[in-house]
């Protein structure tokens, strides 16, 4: 039988169109610094690189509001007109016990999401008696890299009280051609969870979530140099109230995030310094129980809301000394736009047999948009737009008896209203509808694990950026593509991974492709794990995209140029010290090798100095964590 490894190489997926991952578990590359980072890992995403974090994550050639993002149940959408800060930039991954990943339409249970969902997720400990246990860890790495997060539990049967802090900070990195690359960050977190079990079914939890970071970009004439954010969550459920109501929950959550952005703080700003404050408050909940009416069925049912206000100070700019900008941060942040999405969910898995099943879903959105300012998205003040929305999924799986595997196939359709940078663009454009269809199969071999899926989705007004990044308009498109995990095992202490992700994108309205569809790209690892021990090879190849769209692309990044294939190499290591100590070591690009990722704005104005921003050349690092 297969054992877990010890060091994961990528995040592999559970089934084909899920992947579940735990972020505190030692990686064979450098820890991630953002949750954007963490996701490049897994099969499927990429990232748009900005500088040296806060990245935007890209799920099969779609990121931004086509993939929902969450943090303990609640959402984090940002507030910069120019993506500084996805939701991912406000995301610690080892301040969180797992991440769970549905590719697709295949869920209606976290919103409409045509890419899919990405939960960071956190667990309530269960206490039967007075316990502390904790985690810690620590990385150091090239160009300054360092990191360090704490994570300590204490509890027993009536309750428990948690703490985390993280910090993360490095200089500016050089590529693979010895260019400085305008990417130096400094991140901090801390969580402060309390919780109360006053019985064995029944907890109530809350939390308070605190974080800031400073980030330069090289992709654009202002860094971030304030990522503040400031969250509650209170939640509670309880279990067993009938033989047909197991579960019931509720979570009510705010974030607040105040973002500023200039061009004197992290750089020399020549005669005029300028900066922009921005800001994002969402207040939001969830109420969902669990039922199972008949033998064999379950439904998960509920409903969500959610609203948030932008506000924004415009640039402010003045001449002379950089220093004088600093008055700035007190400058009033004027509303700009209001937003509120209400939604129904429930689906329903009814097992059919011994070993299949089919599962129905059915969501129904309400969505209200405000211009609280002329001139957002060309309208009026006090203009609204309200639309109604429909997705729904079905799902038939079966595992095969007399083989090792899992079948599934689904229909899946999302229906999106465009989010605030769309709107502000064009503030009455249509909404997005996915039809797609998928299929796939699990492997679970004693010598051979893995997934492969295959998809293939029509797009109905897909939401395109044009003219260089400053109008939208709605599109039909076609999108298709294969991903596959495998892992093969050669013999008790080597293994042979390997991983392929590819997608073709056509906007069929301009008989074209599809700006920003990520090329080709697969991955070739060998490791060996012994007695605590452990040690791997991983290549990874990108093909050349040619297949472009210049001046058109999404909220986050448009096509530029064709791009050049490419391939990198890594090493890593590892050792147990003590029972819950581990030490991982390792070589990213170890040919240092100059190459830059094909989603990803371009038009670097610092550093690099070139188009496109190019990936870090070859990094060292080490980092141990421990459990007690």
């Amino acid at each position: 039988m297969a054992l877990e490894p010890v060091v994961v190489t990528t995040s592999r997926m559970d089934t084909p169109y899920e992947v579940t991952s735990d972020p505190k578990q030692p990686h064979a590359s450098l820890p991630a610094q953002d949750g954007g980072a963490y996701l490049e890992s897994v099969t499927g995403f990429n990232v748009s690189r900005k500088g040296g974090t806060s990245g935007e994550p890209v799920l099969r050639g779609l990121g931004g509001s086509r993939l929902n993002i969450s943090a303990s149940g609640g959402a984090i959408p940002g507030g910069c007109p120019s993506r500084m800060d996805p939701p991912t930039a406000y995301i610690f991954p080892q301040s969180y016990d797992r991440i769970e990943i549905t590719k697709g339409p295949q869920s209606v249970r976290h919103g409409p999401a045509t890419a899919g969902s990405v939960r960071f997720e956190r667990d309530a400990p269960d206490f039967s008696q007075t316990t502390t246990r904790g985690f810690a860890s620590f990385t150091a790495g090239s160009h300054a890299r360092n990191d360090m997060a704490t994570d300590i539990t204490t509890g027993d049967a009536d309750g428990y009280a948690r703490f985390i802090g993280t910090l993360s900070s490095q200089d500016d990195y050089e590529d693979g051609g010895g260019e400085t690359v305008h990417s130096q960050h400094e991140r901090w977190s801390t969580s402060a969870i309390a919780g109360w079990t006053p019985g064995s079914d029944t907890e109530v939890e809350f939390s308070y979530d605190r974080s800031n970071a400073e980030a330069a970009y090289d992709d654009r004439s202002m860094d971030g140099t304030d990522f503040d954010r400031t969250g509650y969550r209170l939640s509670g459920s309880h279990e067993n109230l009938a033989s047909w109501l197991p579960r019931v929950e509720a979570t009510a959550y705010y974030n607040n995030v105040d973002h500023v952005m200039d061009n004197f703080r992290l750089r020399d700003p020549g005669n005029m310094a300028m900066t922009r404050i921005v800001k994002r408050t969402t207040l939001g909940g969830r109420l969902a129980a669990d039922m199972a009416p008949l033998p064999g069925m379950d439904i998960h049912a509920g409903l969500d809301y959610a609203t948030n206000e932008h506000a924004d100070s415009g640039s402010l700019m003045t001449m002379g000394s950089p220093l004088g900008g600093a008055r700035f941060r007190s400058a009033p942040t004027p509303e700009t736009a209001e937003f509120s999405d209400t939604g129904i969910f429930a689906d329903m898995e009814q097992r059919i047999g011994d070993a299949s099943w089919l599962t129905l879903g059915l969501r129904g959105d309400y969505h209200e948009a405000e211009a609280l300012e002329t001139g957002f998205g060309e309208a009026v003040r006090g203009q609204s737009d309200h639309r109604t929305q429909w997705s729904g999924f079905g799902r038939y799986e079966v595992a095969l008896h007399d083989l090792p595997l899992n079948l599934y196939t689904g229909l899946g359709r999302s229906e999106r209203a465009p989010d605030f940078w769309e709107r502000e663009r064009d503030f009455g454009i249509g909404s997005e509808t996915l039809t797609q269809v998928d299929a796939g199969i699990t492997i679970d071999h004693p010598r051979i694990q893995g997934t492969v899926a295959l998809f293939h989705g029509w797009y109905d007004d897909y939401i395109l950026i044009t003219g260089g990044g400053d109008s939208a308009r709605n599109v039909d498109a076609v999108t298709r593509g294969l991903e596959a995990d495998v892992t093969v095992t050669l013999t008790p202490e080597l293994s042979l991974t390997s991983s392929l992700a590819w997608t073709r994108s056509t906007n069929d309205t301009g008989n074209e492709p599809l700006a920003q569809t990520p090329p080709l790209e697969g991955t070739l690892g060998l490791d060996y794990e012994q007695a605590g021990y452990s040690a791997g090879v991983q290549w990874r190849g990108v093909a050349r995209q040619d297949r472009v769209d210049e001046g058109s692309g999404t909220i986050y990044s448009l096509d530029t140029r064709e791009t050049p294939g490419f391939a990198t190499v890594s090493l890593h290591g590892g050792m147990q010290l003590f029972r819950e100590t581990r030490l991982s070591a390792g070589i990213d690009n170890v040919f240092d090798q100059e190459y830059a990722e094909h989603i990803q704005k371009g038009s670097a104005d610092l550093g690099a100095g070139s188009e496109p921003i190019n990936e870090p050349g070859r990094i060292l690092w080490a980092s141990i964590t421990t459990e007690f």
